[in-house]
């Protein structure tokens, strides 16, 4: 029989009842024990991973070593070294490093990956009653980098 409180974690597919505990304190507790991390290894049964907050193309993503992202179009070649100077924080599992705004000498390192362009969209603009349509298209640029190195 199931019980009703009981969380199932998809990552290891077992069954956590604590006692007296939220849903969310059980959510937490299961996805640190179970979810990977890419970039992390584990030393005395300790996770080690190093993880950063960068801006890049007026948005934030949260990167680990061995990550790749797909960020705005960036003007390095394929398979070129490209840096990330605004780190806004740095998680290197001991401490927190929190920049205002940024932090001063820490970088992200990545390579290129590849270039691309994402799927089309449509853009329609419509007027009633007034024979106004015009119909255009629109494919975005972005670039997929991999993080191969954080410094802080």
């Amino acid at each position: 029989m199931i019980d009703r409180n009981c969380l199932l974690c998809y990552n290891c597919t077992r069954w956590a009842v604590p006692a007296f505990v939220t849903a969310r304190d059980r959510l937490f507790k299961l996805l640190n024990e179970c979810l990977y991390y890419p970039g992390e290894s584990e030393v005395g049964g300790v996770r080690e991973f190093m993880e950063a907050i960068i801006e890049t193309g007026g948005k934030q993503y949260r990167v680990t070593e061995g990550s790749s992202i797909v960020v705005e179009k960036l003007s390095p070649g394929q398979d070129e070294e490209v840096i990330f100077n605004r780190v806004l924080a740095v998680n290197d599992g001991e401490t927190l490093q929190i920049g205002r705004p940024l932090l001063e000498g820490a970088r992200v390192i990545g390579k290129v990956k590849e270039h691309g362009r994402g799927k089309k969209i449509i853009v329609f603009k419509f007027k009633a009653k007034k024979n106004y349509r015009r119909k255009q298209g629109h494919r975005q640029s972005f670039t997929q980098v991999i993080i191969e190195k954080i410094e802080s």
